[in-house]
């Protein structure tokens, strides 16, 4: 009975690997080469590629106008709503008053990513920004889609006809459990590739969109100067008062040590004025 099974699963992997990757491609080549040599064959049906695709922008912005750029593409992509666009991360440092780099990360529908990024640069140039960069790459994953999904039909098919042999057969409690694990590991295998193709067609239908935005240092004004000038003053006032303290407390250590050596030396002097003439 164990063999029995065991020659039963094996014939069924082997069937379904074969129908994966058999013959059974080179006869549709075949049949549809030979529809493009009739001439009254109908054309051959070409499926679009499927397309994952991936938005990299960078924008240059005014240092007080930098959050707010970055807060109104989250203000955006939440008037798509959460089945068109979704937030998967959002950075932004603030460091002494000053913005730092920001980072965004979407993931947005195929269909609305244009409409969405093409906003985000209006909305950053009416901000007094620019755009720095701007990368569109797109993955085409057709042959994944195809693949994968052959491979969850004959998993399924296989898992189906392994249940039915296990149902259907007795056997010693040993080789039931046998029949059970390889049941096991075709559904694990099963579950796997749709998976997967829940991932293929995830990335197809959402596009990924990070944008990253960099301070731009505005120009110098007549506040600023006058900033800066009343800055130096203070930081000579402070050099000042610094240094009048040094002073002072090196005055303060010393003091001791002069009076002990004026008091020599006037010591000395007396001793010297009555010591009588030779």
């Amino acid at each position: 009975m164990r063999k029995f099974l065991a020659l039963g699963a094996a014939a069924l992997l082997a069937a379904c690997s074969a129908n994966e990757t058999g013959p059974s491609g080179s006869t549709e080549v075949v049949a549809q080469e030979e529809a493009v040599a009739k001439p009254g064959a109908e054309p051959l049906k070409v499926g679009m590629p499927q397309l994952a695709y991936r938005y990299a922008l960078t924008f240059l912005l005014p240092d007080a106008r930098l959050a707010e750029a970055q807060d109104a593409h989250r203000a955006l992509c939440g008037q798509l709503g959460p089945a068109r666009c979704q937030l998967l991360s959002l950075t932004r440092s603030d460091a002494a008053g000053t913005a730092g780099d920001a980072v965004l990360k979407l993931r947005v529908a195929s269909a609305d990513a244009a409409y969405f990024t093409g906003e985000a640069s209006r909305q950053v140039q009416g901000a007094g920004g620019r755009a720095l960069a701007t990368n569109v790459t797109g993955e085409d994953v057709s042959k994944d889609l195809t693949d994968t999904a052959a491979r969850v039909r004959q998993r399924e098919l296989l898992v189906a006809r392994l249940t039915e042999m296990l149902r259907t057969r007795k056997g010693s409690v040993g080789e039931l459990v046998d029949a059970e694990r390889s049941v096991a590991a075709a559904q694990e295998e099963l579950d796997k590739a749709r998976a997967w193709l829940t991932e293929l067609r995830g990335r197809v239908a959402m596009a990924e969109v990070e944008i990253r935005y960099q301070p731009l240092a505005a120009p110098a004004s007549r506040a600023s100067v006058g900033t800066a000038l009343g800055e130096a003053v203070q930081g000579s006032a402070s050099a000042f008062v610094w240094g009048m303290q040094v002073l002072l407390s090196l005055a303060i250590y010393l003091l001791p040590w002069a009076a002990v050596f004026g008091a020599g030396v006037g010591l000395a002097m007396l001793l010297r004025r009555s010591k009588p003439a030779a």
